[in-house]
C-alpha cells in the first residue's frame, strides 16, 4: 500500500523504473522472510537457494536504477532501511522466552521499514527525494501501525482467565488506547494546521481505524472475536485508508 499510494500520487511516473522498483522491492520482501529461516535455523535445502535467487533479483533490478535511471536518492533510503532490518534481526536471534521481532515494537520496526517504499517510490517518480516523500513514509508508518497495537490487545485479551474486570482491561488494552489517542491528537492538529478539503479527507483516512480501536477497547473480553472477520476489517479499513489518503493527497 505505501508504495502504491507513493506510485499513485505521482501520477504521470516513468513505468520501467516503477517496476524494477516493485521488483526489487518484493525480492526483497522474500529475501527477508527466507534469511529469517537460515538466521534461525529452519530453513530447508532450498532455503539458500532461494536466497541467492531474491538477492541476484534485487541487484538486478536496483542496479538500473542507480546506473540508468540515475535515482542516486533512492541510497539515504536503502541504508535507512537495511538498518531497520538489521536491528530487527538482531531482535530475531536475541535470547528470549519469546520471539522479540513478534513483538509490539519488534513488529512496528518492520512496519517503519517497509513503509520505506513509499519514499522510495516517491523518489522513482519524481527523481528527488524531499519533504512530501517523508510525509507519505510518516503516514503510512502511524496507519498501519494502529492494527498492531488493536491486534496485540485482542490477543493478549483470551490470555486472562476467569472474569474480565476494567482493571484487566486498562492493563490488557492501555497501549492500544494511548496510541490512538496519540494518533487522534496528531492527525486532528494536522489537519488543522493545513485547512482544506485535503487536510479533512487525510483525516477521514483515519477515521474508521481510530473507532475501530476505541470501540474494541470499549468491549473488550477474554472471548477472541473470529479472525476472518479481524482480518477482513482490517482489510477493509487498509483500502479505505489508501483511497481517501489518495484523494487527499490528489485534491491538493
Amino acid at each position: 500500500m505505501p508504495l502504491l499510494i507513493a506510485l499513485a500520487a505521482t501520477l504521470p511516473f516513468a513505468w520501467m523504473p516503477s517496476l524494477l522498483l516493485v521488483l526489487a522491492v518484493t525480492a526483497l520482501f522474500l529475501w527477508r522472510e527466507a534469511a529469517g529461516l537460515l538466521l534461525r535455523r529452519r530453513g530447508t535445502e532450498g532455503t539458500a537457494l532461494w536466497l541467492g535467487i531474491y538477492t541476484a533479483t534485487a541487484a538486478l533490478s536496483a542496479l538500473p536504477l542507480f546506473l540508468v535511471y540515475h535515482r542516486m536518492a533512492l541510497l539515504p533510503i536503502g541504508l535507512l532501511a537495511a538498518g531497520l532490518f538489521a536491528l530487527h534481526a538482531l531482535l530475531l536471534l536475541w535470547p528470549a522466552r519469546r520471539r522479540l521481532d513478534r513483538s509490539q515494537w519488534g513488529e512496528i520496526l518492520a512496519v517503519g521499514a517497509l513503509a520505506l517504499t513509499a519514499p522510495a517510490a516517491y523518489v522513482v517518480a519524481r527523481g528527488s527525494l524531499d519533504g512530501r516523500a517523508w510525509y507519505l513514509w510518516a503516514a503510512c508508518t502511524f496507519y498501519f501501525s494502529s492494527s498492531i497495537f488493536f491486534v496485540k490487545m485482542l490477543l493478549a485479551a483470551v490470555k486472562v482467565k476467569g472474569a474480565f474486570t476494567p482493571g484487566d482491561r486498562w492493563r490488557v488494552g492501555r497501549d492500544n488506547l494511548l496510541y490512538h489517542l496519540l494518533l487522534a491528537c496528531v492527525v486532528t492538529a494536522a489537519a488543522a494546521l493545513q485547512g482544506g478539503t485535503g487536510a479533512a479527507l487525510a483525516a477521514i483516512a483515519y477515521l474508521p481505524a481510530l473507532l475501530r480501536a476505541f470501540r474494541g477497547w470499549a468491549t473488550l473480553s477474554n472471548k477472541l472475536p473470529p479472525l476472518k472477520r479481524v482480518g477482513l476489517g482490517e482489510t477493509f479499513y487498509s483500502l479505505w485508508f489508501t483511497g481517501c489518503f489518495l484523494a487527499s493527497l490528489w485534491w491538493r
